[in-house]
């Protein structure tokens, strides 16, 4: 579960703040306005790994708690979701997990359209809004995608980017207990973003799990494969996943709006 805030709900995620770093994007969801540009890496090759550590551009004080809390979440991984896992992928066809990804993805697209409006962009909040209606309606309630072949792409927006664009720093790296990589900004974001999901309230506690973010079940069998793949492949799991975290998280929060970065020179 730790390595799945490296992928995407796609985000999954109106999944919290996911990202998608492996396998194939869910359609029509990307982190740009622009329907040709997918905002996320779609690869593990795309990531410059650290796994001996080095500079990785945010700080990590809390290194040691950090690798302990890794290793609760991988033990917890180990037990219950990778059973629960391998179990939804043996008995949920394939079209069928898709069309759960696709509904919860577009039941919190809620997300997206708060902070589309607290980003003050309101073009991507207007095509948000259309999407969330089409899908719900013509897609029944979400189990289809009818927007994007009508050329409504979507996208991601959460609240850990609406705190970026606003100049607040990253704060510490941290490793959340079951939700896995992270750091202080986006945990802030993490907890926003809950609220503006519906199933916050028609779930509790349940839908942040199994549904609501990147850790979520429905999202975590989508790249299960690759996660594996990447523990197995590491030579420190740790320093792997901060690096590919915050390297895949930096270009998600400003792939889309390179020209509102604080810092950005005049």
């Amino acid at each position: 579960m730790a390595a799945l805030l490296l992928l995407g709900l796609v985000l999954g995620p109106g999944m919290g703040h996911a990202v998608d770093v492996a396998g194939e994007p869910e359609p029509g969801i990307t982190n740009s306005t622009d329907s040709d540009d997918f905002g996320d890496f779609d690869d593990f090759d795309d990531f410059d790994l650290e796994l001996e550590g080095g500079d990785t551009g945010i700080a990590d004080p809390f290194e040691p708690v950090n690798r302990g809390f890794l290793g609760f979440n991988r033990v917890v991984d180990r037990f219950l979701f990778d059973p629960l896992t391998e179990g939804y992928r043996y008995l949920v066809p394939e079209v069928a997990r898709r069309s759960v990804n696709r509904f919860f993805t577009n039941i919190n697209s809620t997300q997206s359209l708060v902070n589309d409006i607290f980003q003050l962009e309101w073009m991507d909040a207007q095509r948000t809004f259309v999407r969330l209606i089409v899908n719900f309606t013509v897609g029944i309630g979400g189990l289809f995608d009818p927007a994007t072949s009508w050329g409504l792409d979507g996208h991601v927006s959460d609240f850990g980017q609406t705190l970026a664009l606003a100049g607040i720093p990253t704060g510490p790296y941290l490793v959340l207990p079951l939700f896995g990589p992270s750091d202080a900004r986006d945990a802030v974001g993490l907890g926003v973003d809950s609220l503006f999901h519906p199933t916050f309230f028609i779930l509790p506690g349940v839908d942040a799990l199994f549904f609501n973010t990147s850790s979520g079940f429905s999202q975590r069998e989508s790249h299960y494969e690759e996660i594996k793949a990447l523990e197995e492949s590491s030579i420190d799991y740790y320093a792997a996943l901060r690096s590919g975290y915050i390297q895949n998280r930096e270009a998600q929060v400003w792939a889309r709006r390179e020209d509102r970065r604080p810092d950005r020179s005049p």
